[in-house]
């Protein structure tokens, strides 16, 4: 697991609204890094970081985070 996938997931427990949502893109992020750091790689560039951009968004928008 990722520290952003960790910190999706507690915030998703504390009973946000958007759990489900939060709780769905952290499992996408984490099997996007490690499909990524595999050796062989099965996970592209791409992909890793549409996952992230999506993971990061959420994670901004929910606990008022900025993104950069």
């Amino acid at each position: 697991m990722t520290v952003l996938s960790d910190k999706m997931r507690s915030l998703a427990d504390k009973n946000h609204e958007r759990r489900d949502d939060l709780r769905r893109l952290a499992q996408e992020f984490d099997e996007a890094a490690t499909g990524f750091y595999a050796e062989p790689q099965t996970v592209d560039v791409k992909r890793f970081m549409g996952c992230w951009a999506r993971a990061k968004r959420a994670w901004s928008e929910c606990s008022g985070e900025p993104l950069i």
